[in-house]
């Protein structure tokens, strides 16, 4: 307990409190250290990962020098000689476009038919405002 000081007189700084004999006490929602609390140096599903990772790169370097080959593509006016995996890689990309694009048609078309639905049941079904309105009608 500190002793009132005159006004202008620093406080005394506090006295460190006596070191405790006793153990210090856990607290009561600590829970001791488990082996699933401390990180693992063995990780499967990250190694499987790399693991996947690695060997699509390696299956797609292989698919690309198997596909070297020259070949004769004949467009609709006229005829190029390229390698075959420029033609493999350009129909996928003719596939992934054709793809998104006819998802995206039919979301749209989606979308038209649930406003329509939704236009229909407003229309059709009777509303608590179009019951006032009749009320107020035959008053």
């Amino acid at each position: 307990m500190s002793t009132p000081q005159p006004p202008g007189v620093p406080n005394p700084p506090p006295t460190p409190a006596a070191p405790s004999l006793t153990p210090p006490v856990p607290e009561p929602d600590a829970k001791p250290e488990s082996k699933e609390d401390r990180p693992s140096t063995w990780q499967p599903l990250l190694y499987l990962k790399i693991g996947l990772l690695l060997l699509t790169i390696a299956y797609s370097i292989a698919f690309v020098v198997e596909n070297s080959k020259e070949i004769n593509i004949h467009f609709v006016f006229a005829t190029a000689k390229v390698r075959l995996i420029w033609e493999i890689l350009l129909l996928l990309a003719i596939g992934v476009v054709g793809g998104i694009l006819l998802s995206q048609l039919y979301r749209h078309r989606r979308r038209v038919q649930l406003a329509k639905k939704a236009g229909k049941s407003r229309d059709t079904g009777s509303h608590v405002g179009d019951r006032d309105k009749a009320v107020g009608k035959s008053r």
